[in-house]
């Protein structure tokens, strides 16, 4: 064989491993890993027990009392509403290693979905997103960052049906607060009928679902939520940690981070009209408003991605880079945190200013889009959403 032979057979064994072998086997691990984790070891273990809880009309939240002074690798305690537990109620009723080989599956295939509510048609996209840590890690440890992916897609694919638009967000909401700001992109593209519908909703999951576990965990349920944020914020990646980790304490860390979520609303709002970047705009609030943010929680910046790059790019590759230095924890290392937010900043960038075909550039600030149009794709040329 030719030295041309040679590099071409090279080049293409060096594509195929990092295209399929890597993906494929990293999935394999986790999953495994996964899998064998056992009781008290994985969130979906909380998950599963919570939802276990609640179809017999417990209450599956931790009394504040015994929550311990440090936050532990294990330390996952429920605090979401109970209408998430609700949602997972189906797994609750199976066997523990059932319900987990389930999930792991289901969570593999939301990504595949939510891909391609997205529009998203290049199969190395797909490939390399299983290469990714914090899909990975979400599907690894079972929480439900994957689902509120394929939500929050969702969302995006059916804007212009009032009904699913305002379930699905009110959905996403009501399962996982800190995703509250979609509700300002209903309002900013003026979807007021779906942003009404999502708060009514949201209401009534929360009201319905607690209600049915006599309101077990509600009056002290904020309280826990504070708990919470002072436990596992610092060890976590959000700009609440940044300020912890430079000394500032709980107090002042909390009002910092409410004041900078606040400020990145308010010019999200002000700046931001067109639907694309009003959309992106508001998941790049949800991170800095938000005083736990986990990698796994960064599977939503393939929602920017895929508007703002539906084909293959070097932007697909932008989340890989979290392998370099960003653990399941942060343990307080402005270094770790500081680069996690860089890698966000720069995916919520690129969704922001990536420029729109011709024909896409009325706002609905001046002349609003018709229903036909705002289906058309807004990250690039070609059939895409």
């Amino acid at each position: 064989m030719s030295a041309a032979g040679f590099k071409h057979a090279g080049s293409r064994i060096g594509f195929w491993l990092l295209f399929v072998g890597m993906p494929a086997l990293l999935t394999i691990l986790y999953g495994a890993y996964f899998v064998r984790r056992g009781p008290g070891k994985s969130d979906f273990w909380t998950f599963w027990v919570a939802s276990r809880t609640v179809l017999h009309g417990g209450n599956p939240y931790p009394a504040i009392a015994t929550l311990p002074h440090v936050a532990g690798p294990w330390f996952a305690p429920f605090v979401y509403p109970p209408f998430a537990a609700f949602l997972l109620a189906p797994l609750g009723v199976l066997p523990f290693l059932l319900a987990k080989i389930v999930f792991f599956m289901l969570n593999l295939v939301a990504v595949v979905l939510a891909l391609r509510l997205l529009r998203v048609r290049d199969w190395r996209c797909y490939s390399l997103v299983f290469a990714v840590p914090g899909v990975l890690e979400a599907a690894g440890i079972g929480t439900i960052s994957i689902p509120l992916l394929l939500l929050v897609a969702a969302a995006w694919r059916y804007r212009d049906r009032v009904v699913v638009c305002g379930l699905v967000v009110a959905c996403a909401i009501t399962a996982k607060l800190f995703l509250w700001p979609l509700w300002f992109w209903l309002v900013r593209t003026r979807r007021y009928r779906a942003a009404a519908l999502a708060v009514v909703s949201s209401l009534a999951a929360v009201g319905a679902s607690w209600a049915a576990i006599g309101f077990a965990g509600l009056r002290d349920y904020p309280t826990l939520l504070a708990r919470m944020s002072a436990l596992e914020g610092p060890h976590s990646f959000s700009p609440y940690a940044l300020a912890r980790a430079f000394g500032a304490g709980d107090a002042h860390a909390g009002r910092a981070t409410y004041v900078l979520g606040l400020i990145a609303l308010a010019l999200a709002l002000w700046l931001v009209r067109d639907d694309r970047r009003v959309l992106v705009a508001m998941i790049g609030v949800s991170f800095v408003a938000t005083p736990i943010l986990w990698p796994h929680y960064l599977v939503l910046l393939f929602v920017p991605i895929a508007l703002a790059r539906p084909s293959f790019s070097r932007l697909w590759f932008v989340p890989v880079l979290l392998w370099i230095d960003v653990g399941a924890w942060s343990h307080g290392n402005p270094l770790r945190i500081s680069f996690a937010l860089a890698v966000c900043a720069v995916v919520v960038r690129a969704g922001l200013h990536r420029s729109l075909p011709p024909g896409q550039r009325a706002t609905v600030g001046t002349t609003r889009l018709r229903s036909s149009e705002r289906l058309q794709p807004t990250g690039a040329t070609g059939s895409v959403a």
